[in-house]
């Protein structure tokens, strides 16, 4: 593939992390980090379960909403 796009890409999948970097993940509004690339950045980039936002170590963590069943139905409704 191609990267003629002006800012840096990076490919598909993170291996490592310089030291001057740091990985940008969405979090569940309780912080969880239990799959993904929330469960990538808990393992290799100390990500801190239980801390849904912000700067943690070598990641940031950026809280998105939580879908739980009851917020499904509630989005389900507010679509009708």
């Amino acid at each position: 593939m191609s990267n003629n796009h002006p800012y840096k890409i990076i490919p598909d999948r993170v291996i490592k992390l310089a030291e001057n970097q740091i990985f940008v993940f969405g979090s569940n509004t309780e912080g969880r980090h239990g799959a993904g690339s929330a469960l990538f950045a808990r393992q290799y980039c100390n990500a801190e379960y239980g801390n849904p936002q912000g700067r943690q170590r070598q990641s940031w963590a950026m809280a998105t909403p939580c879908l739980a069943i009851a917020s499904l139905s509630s989005l389900r409704d507010a679509t009708r």
